[in-house]
């Protein structure tokens, strides 16, 4: 648009949130939107906007760069002349949290500046009393509701995850009753699917060679399953080996329930018996069936990794100014949090001038001969108990419901401690088998320049031990990284919070 001589310049903040279940007017209808607003409060000159992609709510876990910027710019006076104009679609879109909000009124009143709501039909001046009222007011109304979503949201969460019921996207191989509660449809039970149910078993059963079959790949049984038109429940579309590969390592089909690192058992049949399950996840560990040359798997820390916020994965990315363009680690699912790469790498995993917390615990005396246990009485004795829960807990769930209530009331509390008692041995059972796969995977002599073995192992032996020692069942724990305002100081050890159990 043409400069228009003396007219004041315009500079929109333009932002969208966006996210699963979310719909917002876009940026572009924003932008037109402001434009039309000229004709009835301009002329305006327009300036570069700003822009941002995320929400602006308290509970936004990734920084909105663009309105940092603003900020700095209007308390700069790098924004522009005085009574120059800060365009808003509307006023959620500036932040839903008061004190964010009034920072920036307080920056724009001192600047001399004007703030335009185009929803409004208003240009607001800060330096009036029941302009900044006003806006003050829209603000403090929005943080109101996005607190309240928020309060709504954990309750239902935290109601799911206490009673063990299903929550999130349904497994495949499972489907869910539901019930209206409140007036909205609530998940009230999960059991295996009648077609695609057997189908979970097969996969399971076919990778771990199980009950008499032989063993086969996961591509191999991708590659049958589309000969035999078998396909994704959403979208319709082929199941490749990485869908397989996530699958065969989903808790759900043993009955746990895994809510941001943490298990409960659930209140749903499994399809899988843990021994089978144990199994798989052998298999999956030991670097022995990998065929292809490590161009799927380039980084060792990705796949262990997880958010502290959101629970998520991480993503390898190039960082921003902040970081020279150096590579960083960022929540893959909501941009949580970003962390120097290098750095957690060496004070994860290090070198030979510094062993990280990975390779000093290889080191350590003890732990080669933790590798190498003297028996297995244990194990035999968790697997024997393991069997005979299972069986009392198939034997409550076929016996005929009781008549009464007490009866009734009984018999479940009697199934829920099993169910618990099973989902503790479960893990038990995972920690006494880690080290048996962690034996095979290291070399004859830990001991012996175990820092040159480490770096000339392949990357997919790296991940299958970092898998090992760095998980919530793990000896040292899962490593979850904070975001630096969570955290004592922007150190990476600092910011690394340690889950086990």
């Amino acid at each position: 648009m043409a400069t228009v001589m003396g007219a004041r310049t315009a500079r929109e903040y333009l932002r969208v949130s966006k996210g699963k279940g979310k719909t917002a007017r876009s940026i572009t209808d924003q932008h037109r939107d402001n434009l039309a607003a000229e004709a009835d409060h301009g002329p305006w000159a327009w300036g570069e906007p700003y822009k941002d992609t995320g929400s602006a709510s308290k509970y936004a876990t990734r920084t909105r760069d663009d309105f940092e910027k603003l900020l700095g710019d209007l308390t700069s006076g790098a924004f522009g002349e005085r009574g120059d104009v800060l365009v808003l679609w509307e006023v959620s879109r500036l932040a839903r949290e008061t004190g964010q909000g009034v920072a920036l009124i307080d920056a724009a009143e001192a600047g001399g500046y004007l703030i335009h709501v185009t929803s409004l039909d208003r240009t607001f001046n800060p330096r009036n009393y029941g302009d900044r009222h006003s806006l003050i007011s829209g603000i403090n109304d929005a943080e109101k509701e996005a607190r309240l979503l928020s309060v709504r949201t954990l309750r239902g969460v935290s109601s799911a995850v206490g009673d063990g019921r299903p929550h999130g996207r349904i497994p495949f191989g499972y489907r869910r009753t539901y019930e209206l509660i409140d007036g909205r449809p609530r998940a009230v039970s999960q059991e295996p699917d009648p077609d695609e149910g057997p189908l979970v078993i097969e996969l399971f059963e076919r990778v771990a060679g199980w009950n008499g079959r032989k063993r086969e790949s996961i591509r191999a049984v991708g590659l049958d399953w589309e000969r035999r038109g078998i396909r994704s429940r959403e979208k319709g579309v082929v199941l490749t080996r990485h869908n397989l590969a996530q699958t065969l390592k989903r808790k759900a089909y043993i009955g746990i329930r895994v809510h941001q690192g943490t298990q409960w058992p659930g209140s749903w049949k499994p399809l899988i018996e843990r021994e089978l399950w144990d199994a798989v996840q052998r298999v999956l560990a030991d670097p022995a069936r990998k065929t292809y040359t490590g161009t799927q798997i380039k980084h060792v820390l990705t796949g262990v990794l997880r958010c502290d916020v959101c629970g998520g994965k991480v993503s390898l990315r190039p960082g921003g100014r902040a970081y020279d363009g150096r590579l960083v680690y960022r929540c893959w699912r909501r941009d949580c949090f970003t962390i120097d790469k290098a750095q957690t790498d060496r004070f994860l995993i290090g070198d030979a001038e510094h062993p990280g917390v990975l390779l000093a615990y290889l080191r350590r005396p003890d732990v080669a001969q933790a590798l190498t246990p003297d028996d297995d009485t244990e194990l035999s004795a968790v697997r024997t108990e393991l069997f005979r829960l299972r069986g009392e807990l198939e034997e409550l769930e076929a016996a005929e419901a009781p008549k009464t209530a007490r009866a009734r009331i009984r018999r479940t509390n009697d199934m829920e401690e099993l169910e618990a008692d099973i989902c503790v041995l479960g893990a038990r059972l995972s920690k006494l088998t880690a080290p048996a796969t962690l034996a095979r995977l290291l070399p004859d002599d830990p001991a012996a320049d175990l820092v040159g073995w480490w770096q000339a192992a392949p990357v997919t032996v790296q991940r299958a031990v970092a898998s090992i020692l760095l998980s919530p069942s793990g000896p040292l724990g899962q490593p979850r990284i904070r975001r630096v305002a969570d955290s004592p100081s922007a150190a990476v050890p600092d910011r690394i919070h340690w889950m086990t159990g």
